[in-house]
């Protein structure tokens, strides 16, 4: 039996391939020039408005923050400089996670089998991310040189642009030489610059080194062509190595970034945390315990949400980042409102981070059925390792606010313990949400796309649980009130925010439920 053999010279190449898609797509996409430019219009609109926005924002935010009278003070420059190392490291671990490199689709079900070459296959993906990097770097680096109260924003959004482009380049580089196969490099570098900034800048409040010296623009200017020179290397490199990078790393990676673009495109937060979730590598095996301490689904659920927590870096660092958030601001001097808005903010990012186990039993609702234990009371029981979580979260936090702002500690610790549980009141709630409803028709939206009905309610549900419930405390926070007298306003607030985050809806909805009510 003669064996069949395929002249892959007579294959097309990887630019030739991707020609031929595009003119394919081109013939059965359908659409009109009039709708490229409502696209394009809505688009850039949208850039616009949000880019606007960002930066009056920023500026307001200077201009409130500047502590006048505190012995304790945190310069907006130092301000910046943190906000811009946090901007570095999500931007580093975002890139890690998603790829940054990944065919997904059906480009991946025909692109990849073929013997084309990855180079011509992937060149304008990596072209793509220079230029959507340069875009954000230039972007965050005017958003922090204004949040600084500097006014060298263009030399910083120039330096921007530069250290976009490498820092991305480098976490390609790293996937094209095959790195990452236990935990992926550019992740742990993201972590890594993620916890230094909240540190810094609590260094900073602590050693009270003054205002920074301000950056010459002949350094920024300097310093950003050093970059670009850089990003020029890399992408050369990392250009000429396309070929090394497997199959199956692309088709991985192109799933998470269509899994995390879909979730953006809903609006849906939830998808977005569990698709930044999802990683490649291979499972590391934890250490084992033999769980002896569980004896039923209660104590079963509890330590599942606690396993969940525990075995997470990224939740871990959450809890603790989170936590000296409110601290610098307390220390830093500003205003009570602003150490009430941190407190609730980073409270509830915090929140979060403990209820991994609420939020895979709504993608998975076996996790809750398969006991015997009624829905309402599963979600008892969900919010028990996020409550407990939370309350040793808010002892340390407004214990340090009161300690540091000469007020008896004792005293407010008791209305920060009960306080506590209304931040994992509002992530259970957030976490069980029903998602997005776009079966209906959608509604105009004059600032972006249009958007499904009920899309702000869904989105409000969990936080606007912790706003309006922790009002005694923020009171508190604000007006130094007596906390014993809050004590009990504030026992009562948490308790309607426990019995909203355990309600279960019926399904039926009202208006079933009242024609079942009048049946004979």
């Amino acid at each position: 039996m003669s064996t069949l053999e395929v002249d892959e010279s007579a294959w097309p190449s990887g630019r030739e391939l991707r020609r031929l898609t595009k003119l394919a797509t081109e013939a059965h996409g359908g659409g009109s020039f009039g709708d490229l430019l409502e696209e394009v219009y809505t688009v850039v609109f949208s850039v616009a408005v949000a880019v606007a926005v960002a930066f009056g924002a920023t500026a307001t935010l200077n201009t409130k923050l500047r502590p006048s009278t505190a012995a304790t003070t945190l310069d907006p420059a130092w301000l910046a400089l943190a906000a811009g190392v946090v901007a570095l490291g999500v931007g580093i671990g975002l890139a890690g996670r998603l790829g940054p490199l990944g065919v997904g689709g059906g480009q991946a079900a025909w692109w990849l089998p073929t013997p084309a070459d990855r180079r011509g296959l992937l060149r304008p993906r990596l072209l793509l991310l220079v230029v959507v990097s340069v875009a954000v770097g230039a972007g965050l680096g005017a958003l922090v040189a204004t949040l600084g109260g500097g006014s060298a924003a263009a030399p910083a959004a120039a330096a921007g642009a530069a250290l976009g482009p490498v820092a991305v380049l480098a976490v390609a580089r790293t996937q094209v030489a095959g790195l990452g196969r236990s935990v992926h490099p550019a992740v742990v570098v993201g972590e890594s610059l993620t916890v230094a900034a909240p540190l810094l800048a609590l260094l900073v409040v602590l050693l009270d080194p003054g205002a920074p010296p301000a950056v010459p623009v002949a350094a920024l200017v300097a310093g950003g062509v050093v970059l670009a020179l850089v990003a020029v290397l890399l992408l050369v490199d990392t250009d000429r190595r396309l070929d090394a990078i497997s199959g199956a790393e692309l088709r991985a990676r192109g799933a998470v970034t269509a899994y995390a673009a879909g979730a953006v495109t809903s609006l849906d937060t939830r998808e977005l945390g569990r698709a930044l979730t999802i990683t490649a590598q291979r499972d590391a095996r934890s250490r084992s315990v033999d769980l002896a301490w569980v004896r039923g689904p209660v104590s079963a659920l509890v330590t599942g949400d606690a396993v969940l927590t525990l075995r997470s870096r990224r939740h871990v660092i959450a809890v603790v980042v989170w936590a000296l958030v409110p601290v610098v601001v307390t220390l830093a001097g500003w205003p009570g409102w602003a150490v009430a808005a941190a407190l609730i903010g980073s409270g509830y990012a915090a929140a979060l981070a403990t209820t991994e186990g609420a939020r895979r039993a709504e993608m998975a609702p076996v996790l809750d059925r398969v006991f015997a234990i009624e829905a309402s009371q599963v979600r008892r029981v969900r919010l028990v390792w996020p409550a407990a979580v939370m309350a040793l979260w808010t002892l340390v936090v407004v214990g340090a606010w009161a300690a540091l702002s000469g007020l008896d500690v004792l005293t407010w610790l008791p209305l920060a313990l009960v306080a506590g549980p209304v931040l994992a009141a509002g992530a259970v709630r957030g976490a069980y949400r029903k998602p997005t409803d776009w079966s209906k028709p959608l509604v105009a939206n004059p600032m972006g796309p249009p958007i499904p009905p009920g899309l702000l309610g869904t989105v409000s549900k969990g936080p606007d649980v912790v706003v309006i419930c922790l009002i005694p405390l923020v009171l508190g926070l604000v007006a130094v009130a007596e906390p014993a007298v809050l004590l009990m306003w504030q026992v009562a607030a948490t308790a309607i925010a426990v019995a909203i985050a355990t309600h279960v809806p019926d399904p039926k909805g009202l208006f079933a439920q009242a024609a079942e009510g009048r049946r004979p």
